[in-house]
């Protein structure tokens, strides 16, 4: 697993309506126009950051819906993906995205930012980097970490799920004090984030896992504010800028992936007996944007709504975060502080969707609007379940699927008889660093560390 050096300007001059001019680009090829011999780490970032977005919103988060219950596998490959029948093959070129164009390129951008002195464009990469490899060892576990993107060593080893998280973890500890107030060299997400707040809720997704709550809590506490959320920017309506899941269900694989039958469905469709509909929530209008209308068949996922061409995709959020907070005050005992912030993503789904009126904690219990063995179980069980319903379409409930060992009861796709665990290993990385690819990671119901 070589680092290399991975320049991907047509992309992205395609993908988010980068300008550039013929001076530059003869500048950088003036010795050979058909090579690249080098390149500044303001330029390369861009394409790291490209690289996050296709591993974030692309193959592998539609493979972890069809895990989760977000999505049902409806023709060709993806019928099989739907009964969990996969091969390491599958995963080739996530993995590609994951370590070539993606941890190696932060890695050599880190590398430049440090000699030139460039703290903020270090703490660009690093928060990039740390993306890219918490959800990575999400999915398949055990990675390589310590050796990955290395020239000299061509067969790294691979680095436990715990170690992963607390190198990223002391990685955005690094960076935080740096980035604040900062949303420089992000081209490839909408305007209005901050670096520090990003990298709050991903060190909080870190602690989560590793079922730190009171650390959560204080790193989510710093975490992205309403109205700053890390949002790839898809609003240019031309091929190549699109939104990835519009680009796959309506462009190139149409009738491929679908919803019905989908667990989602049954929680806010308001016509099914395990709806959430109750007297102070209606999910009609958050229904009709998440799908396309009822009379489709199958019932797709709304390609002209929340998928549409032009729809930013949400990556880090202020909702995540507010329901981070809301989860680690209900595990910590403080059923009050958790639901003020249940009830402040409450507000956002009244904002965009209306239909939604703030919960009292005596809603919450036996017999009550929301149902529980208590009042504590009730409102945990309605803060996970609104991060699920929240998310759709991101990988990050995949994570909390397992991690809370499938709190919500996420049924089964037919005909098989045990939730995935994880992705498996690709083929290419079997071939290639065989010696190191853990037995575990041949195995899509082998269980990881830290879930």
């Amino acid at each position: 697993m070589k680092k290399s050096l991975i320049i991907p300007l047509a992309l992205g001059l395609t993908m988010f309506g980068l300008n550039s001019c013929q001076k530059d680009i003869d500048e950088i090829n003036k010795e050979n126009p058909n090579q690249f011999s080098d390149a500044s780490g303001e330029l390369m970032i861009t394409g790291a950051q490209m690289a996050n977005v296709l591993f974030q919103e692309g193959e592998a988060a539609r493979m972890a819906g069809i895990f989760s219950g977000y999505f049902t596998g409806y023709d060709r490959q993806y019928v099989s993906y739907q009964s969990y029948k996969m091969t390491a093959g599958d995963f080739d070129n996530i993995w590609g995205t994951l370590y070539a164009e993606g941890i190696a390129q932060c890695r050599i951008v880190k590398e430049k930012a440090t000699k030139g002195g460039n703290k903020t464009l270090y703490g660009v990469a690093a928060i990039t980097e740390a993306h890219l490899l918490l959800t990575a060892s999400s999915l398949f576990g055990d990675i390589p970490q310590s050796e990955a993107c290395n020239d000299n060593i061509l067969t790294p080893k691979y680095d436990k799920m715990s170690d992963i998280h607390q190198y990223c973890i002391d990685l955005l500890d690094e960076v935080i004090p740096n980035m604040a107030g900062s949303s420089a060299f992000g081209a490839a997400y909408v305007a209005g984030f901050d670096w520090a707040q990003v990298a709050n809720t991903l060190k909080a997704r870190a602690l989560l896992r590793k079922k730190d709550y009171a650390g959560a809590l204080a790193a989510a506490q710093n975490g992205v504010l309403e109205g700053q959320d890390l949002k790839a920017d898809h609003s240019q309506e031309t091929p190549g800028a699109w939104n990835l899941y519009y680009d796959f269900l309506d462009w190139n694989r149409t009738g491929y992936l679908s919803c019905d039958g989908a667990h989602i469905v049954s929680l806010i469709d308001t016509l099914s007996p395990t709806s959430r509909f109750n007297s102070k929530t209606d999910e009609r209008a958050r229904y009709e944007w998440y799908f396309l209308p009822d009379y489709a068949t199958p019932l797709d996922p709304n390609m002209y709504g929340i998928f549409y061409a032009t729809s930013n995709y949400d990556l880090v959020t202020y909702v995540e975060n507010e329901l981070i907070i809301a989860e680690c005050h209900a595990r910590l005992g403080d059923n009050s502080k958790a639901l003020d912030h249940l009830n402040n993503v409450r507000s956002v789904n009244n904002n965009t969707y209306g239909g939604f009126d703030a919960y009292d904690l005596a809603d919450f219990g036996p017999g009550q609007i929301e149902e529980g063995a208590d009042q504590s179980a009730a409102l945990l069980k309605e803060i996970l379940e609104e991060k699920y319903v929240s998310l759709f379409g991101q990988i990050e409930t995949f994570s909390d699927m397992r991690r809370t060992n499938n709190a919500l009861g996420i049924p089964l796709n037919q005909g098989t008889t045990q939730h995935p665990a994880r992705f498996l290993i690709p083929q290419s990385e079997i071939n290639a660093n065989s010696a190191n690819v853990p037995a575990t990671g041949k195995d899509l119901f082998s269980k990881l560390e830290l879930f």
